[in-house]
């Protein structure tokens, strides 16, 4: 008996490595039918924008959408290999999502600003791949994809009839991917830094919260700089907001690798915040681990400061236009932080303490450094 339960393990662990090695090298056939979707998608797109473009945005998830036991990731070569975008160009785009997210496509003409949406039908793949599809000559498109559709999304374009275009955000032109979609190939159109291009890409659309994220990072680089590689930093977020994102991808701050603490603020938490820390951005250490000293300082980001200064503030717009023409402006002003950005307190750890400290269980790191009424 005992050797049969040991038998049933190994089985089960070999099936399970072999599937997990299924998931991460797609077989030949795989390969070849996610590159044949990608061309599809291409040619499709040619097909509607009128001709191929000469310089092209590519935005895809499917680096981490799943169909079942089958990962889409090779489309990605084809999608290359067909519109000559490339992750080095910062052309071929990878916009994070959920595993069990619906598969999309945007090819985007940065001359015309014509953008194609594909969605792929996910029964219909898993149908021709479980069948060992290599290719997909013979199925039609409309079986193939469950939406192609083609819009004109320059912002210069989208802004001179935002009504229109406000409608079909309503009807969920591109299945309620708009706003990401038109958020980020303006910014990448319009030549925002790789870095950031990342953060938005990791928050999988990019909006002020994710400028704020950014803006924090480039003050810390200026006030408070890791100075040699035993520097780090760690950082409470209080309040969370859209910046938790950039700053982790920017500086790796990531919790799971304990360079970040997540202190959510519901509104009677942050009523009772003192006058001076109203527009709280969190508390930033930086830690020698070489002589055990920490430094820190608690930082505040003001949004109201960049409607003054844009003019937004005061015009009467859609909130989806609004944040597009502010994150388009933010990119002008990146160098700029101290726009936004006000130092509440600089303060020294005493000898012995850590910032771990600080979010201890039944420590209010709030309280602990004055900020509380």
């Amino acid at each position: 008996m005992k050797k049969f339960v040991a038998i049933l393990l190994m089985l089960s662990c070999l099936l399970f490595s072999v599937n997990l090695a299924g998931a991460s090298q797609p077989t030949d056939k795989e390969y070849k039918f996610w590159n044949a979707v990608a061309k599809q998608v291409a040619q499709e797109s040619w097909n509607r924008i009128g001709s191929k473009p000469r310089r092209v945005i590519v935005l895809t998830n499917s680096p981490y959408v799943k169909f079942g036991h089958y990962s889409p990731q090779a489309a990605l070569d084809g999608i290359s290999k067909e519109t000559g975008a490339t992750p080095g160009r910062g052309t071929l785009l990878e916009v994070h999502a959920a595993r069990t997210s619906p598969l999309w496509f945007v090819l985007y003409d940065q001359d015309s600003g014509k953008s194609v949406y594909c969605a792929v039908n996910k029964a219909k793949a898993v149908e021709l791949l479980d069948k060992g599809a290599a290719d997909i000559k013979g199925v039609p498109a409309q079986e193939l994809f469950s939406k192609i559709v083609c819009e004109n999304i320059k912002a210069d374009f989208l802004f001179a009839d935002a009504q229109t275009w406000n409608e079909k955000i309503k009807h969920k032109v591109f299945d309620g991917n708009e706003f990401r979609i038109v958020t980020i190939v303006n910014a990448v159109d319009k030549g925002a830094p790789a870095d950031l291009v990342k953060s938005v890409l990791y928050h999988d659309h990019f909006c002020p919260g994710v400028t704020s994220g950014y803006l924090l990072a480039n003050f810390l680089d200026k006030e408070l700089p890791l100075r040699s590689p035993s520097d780090s930093y760690f950082i409470i977020s209080a309040p969370v907001w859209c910046k938790e994102d950039a700053l982790q991808t920017v500086l790796n701050t990531t919790p799971g690798k304990s360079g970040m603490a997540i202190l959510p603020m519901d509104a009677k938490a942050k009523d009772k915040l003192i006058m001076e820390a109203e527009n709280l951005a969190g508390i930033y250490f930086r830690t020698d681990s070489k002589t055990k000293r920490s430094e820190a300082l608690v930082l505040s980001f003001d949004f109201s400061r960049g409607d003054a200064l844009s003019g937004l503030g005061t015009q009467k717009l859609f909130e989806w236009e609004k944040k597009l023409k502010i994150v388009l402006w933010s990119l002008d002003h990146l160098d700029q932080p101290e726009i936004f950005i006000t130092v509440l307190k600089r303060f020294e750890l005493k000898d012995g303490e850590t910032p771990l400290d600080y979010v201890q269980p039944g420590i209010n790191p709030l309280e602990k450094l004055g900020l509380v009424k």
